[in-house]
């Protein structure tokens, strides 16, 4: 089945340009921060839906920038904030070394006895979407003030109401509602798929992250189908054996149906991608990776990016800069649109008998070549 690839036009490539210039935290940029009370210490601490390499990170490159001597040699979010607490510290800021907390190894019960009246930090870093949900729905239970990063939608996660609006007055979340949206339009300007696959957790939580919502209102857009299957995310481990041979499975049961596959979880480790989509790739379907670059180097054939851990990071360090500056968590600046690159893989493009035009290939950011990860 070949893929035909459109031109993309001259409004595309105009969007591309104008999202990558466009910042709008420079809003905060112009506020008369003198009119502030600076805070006088800060304690910090930190909060992980998960262990995820993006997540590790972008705290990485937050660290980098509010703390000159700095060095990072962490695998885990948890080694580099035990690197980031050791670290010459600001005056004013403190990261509390005992105060990190991976949400995926506690339970209701350790959350609420570590969260609820907690008094050992001032302000919580958060990263992942579930985490970000589970202090929103508790907020009234607690003082400190959150700020949440790395959620894909925190509006659609019900983390915000708006770019603007909280849902109380001691929280904050990095918004870029456009990241998800961005990806599935500009795939489809390039391939005008028809019928689009996609697997996920049949949960609130993957139902944000994977883009769902900007999915489905684009596919009343465009007028493209969807066609779902669901897999349960791995519990720890020794899961991943059954969650891979189940989304194997999933992928197989879409391929008559589909001619367009949008690979949405972050849990799929990048070597095992040449495997799951043998079977995609030999049916001529092109597929979109939504969470990562590297996901393209292991055989998808297209991913616009959704996340920028360098970015990211220096946003969220500016952010506690604002915030050790005075300005109210409430009145921080939400939104920061990541700059978005485009990577193709040309031995996948081979593989489905993918048309690209050069245009394509000339605006594309990275275009790997080769077969050093075939299995």
């Amino acid at each position: 089945m070949q893929k035909k690839f459109c031109c993309l036009g001259a409004e595309m490539m105009l969007l591309l340009f104008l999202t990558a210039c466009a910042f709008p935290f420079q809003k905060t940029e112009q506020k008369e921060i003198q009119e502030y009370q600076p805070r006088e210490h800060i304690r910090v601490g930190c909060m992980i839906a998960e262990e995820y390499d993006a997540f590790t990170e972008q705290l990485s490159f937050m660290a980098e920038k509010l703390l000159p001597d700095y060095q990072s040699s962490g695998d885990t979010a948890e080694e580099v904030w035990k690197e980031i607490c050791s670290s010459p510290q600001a005056e004013n800021l403190t990261f509390e070394g005992e105060q990190f907390y991976n949400m995926d190894t506690m339970n209701s019960h350790q959350l609420e006895s570590v969260f609820f009246n907690c008094e050992a930090f001032d302000l919580l870093l958060v990263f992942g979407t579930s985490a970000g949900v589970w202090l929103t729905q508790n907020a009234d239970e607690f003082s400190f003030d959150y700020m949440v990063f790395a959620s894909a939608d925190p509006i659609s996660a019900g983390i915000v109401q708006s770019e603007t609006q909280r849902y109380n007055s001691h929280s904050f979340a990095h918004v870029d509602s456009g990241r998800i949206r961005r990806q599935i339009e500009l795939a489809y300007e390039m391939s005008k798929f028809h019928c689009i696959g996609v697997v996920y957790e049949d949960s609130d939580a993957a139902y944000s992250y994977s883009g769902i919502q900007q999915l489905e209102e684009l596919s009343g857009q465009y007028g493209f189908d969807i066609h779902r299957c669901y897999v349960k995310e791995p519990e720890n481990a020794e899961d991943y054996e059954r969650y891979y041979q189940e989304l194997k499975n999933a992928y197989h049961s879409l391929l008559p149906y589909i001619d367009a596959l949008y690979i949405t979880t972050g849990m799929i480790e990048d070597e095992k991608l040449p495997w799951l989509l043998e079977e995609v790739h030999q049916a001529g379907i092109i597929t979109i990776a939504e969470t990562s670059e590297s996901q393209v180097e292991y055989g998808a054939l297209m991913h616009i990016t959704m996340s920028d851990a360098m970015e990211e990071g220096q946003f969220a360090a500016k952010t506690i800069q604002d915030y050790m500056n005075g300005i109210p968590i409430d009145q921080l600046e939400q939104v920061f649109l990541i700059t978005p690159h485009i990577s193709l893989n040309e031995d996948t493009i081979e593989k489905t008998n993918a048309v690209v035009p050069m245009r394509i290939y000339l605006i594309a950011d990275k275009v790997y070549q080769g077969e050093e990860h075939e299995e």
